[in-house]
């Protein structure tokens, strides 16, 4: 686990990529998933730098286990709401597709030993999927989604995908 001063760290950025969802219009849920974008960024960026290990074995469980809540969370309660939605209906299914890429690039950094040359390889493929993935949500799907649903439902949406996503944490 992050210690305390990485935690706030990761929380800091995370909150900047709110405050700059904020400004561009997002409400709601894909505020929320715009901040936890920027949470698990900053963790995936300390991993990325870092040959180490012991940095590799600190975070990487967090980082795995945040990415597959969220991943999980958003194809149980989010994008099933956007493929009701002829705007977004295309954009739900794609998603779909790249998590489960996403998924199982993630099971073959599981498969590599930390100390290994590969493991720094297959951590990066999982960090460059990442942020095309949220680079693809923040500045095409949400702005999207949230002309679609509406603010009240974005709000309302929130709460869905915080309860899916404790289900499969």
């Amino acid at each position: 686990m992050a210690n305390s001063l990485q935690q706030i760290q990761a929380k800091t950025v995370g909150a900047a990529h709110a405050v700059k969802a904020g400004f561009n219009g997002l409400r709601g849920v894909f505020l929320h998933l715009a901040e936890e974008h920027g949470e698990v960024g900053s963790l995936m960026r300390r991993v990325l730098k870092s040959p180490d290990p012991k940095v590799r074995r600190e975070h990487y469980p967090q980082i795995r286990r945040e990415l597959l809540a969220h991943e999980r969370g958003e194809v149980t309660a989010v994008y099933p709401v956007l493929a009701q939605h002829p705007e977004t209906r295309g954009l739900a299914l794609a998603h779909d597709r790249e998590a489960e890429e996403l998924e199982a690039a993630i099971a073959a950094v599981d498969a590599i030993d930390f100390t290994a040359p590969a493991w720094g390889v297959a951590f990066e493929h999982v960090y460059n999927l990442v942020q095309r993935h949220v680079q693809e949500e923040e500045d095409e799907i949400f702005p999207k989604a949230q002309d679609a649903l509406g603010e009240e439902e974005s709000e309302a949406l929130l709460g869905r995908y915080e309860s899916a996503k404790r289900q499969v944490e």
